[in-house]
């Protein structure tokens, strides 16, 4: 079975996104510094204190690769959404409400039309979740 992770660029915020997601969503990132990484000798000096590479693994069994190092001429977050399937409702209201701390809930909590409890934030980092609960469950 194939395996989709979003890579995420942070534009010189990628520990502190992925702190924030794990006070969430539990887990642990592996993180490795610009300084200490394989490209280190061809990194620009004000580069070397960025994150390199992360990988991080979440409590709720989903996967986000993240690094500082991405050209900053490419648009930092993309145009993408992350959707999130949440267990149950209580789930999805929890996740909303942190992931908004600073950041800007665009639907609130609704019945959607197809049938799920669906909410969507972007948060403080100018990423967009989607997250849904399917009552069919």
């Amino acid at each position: 079975m194939a395996t989709l992770s979003p890579y995420i660029s942070f534009a010189g915020k990628t520990a502190e996104a992925l702190e924030f997601y794990k006070g969430i969503f539990g887990g642990e990132a592996n993180v490795q510094m610009a300084k200490d990484g394989p490209n280190a000798a061809n990194t620009p000096p004000e580069k070397m204190d960025g994150v390199f590479h992360a990988e991080y693994n979440s409590g709720a069994g989903f996967q986000l690769l993240a690094s500082d190092m991405m050209s900053d001429t490419m648009h930092p977050n993309g145009d993408i959404s992350l959707t999130l399937d949440c267990d149950n409702e209580e789930q999805l209201r929890g996740w909303l409400d942190k992931l908004a701390d600073g950041g800007n809930v665009v639907w609130p909590v609704r019945d959607s039309e197809w049938g799920s409890v669906f909410a969507q934030v972007v948060d403080k980092y100018g990423i967009q979740w989607m997250l849904n609960y399917s009552k069919q469950q």
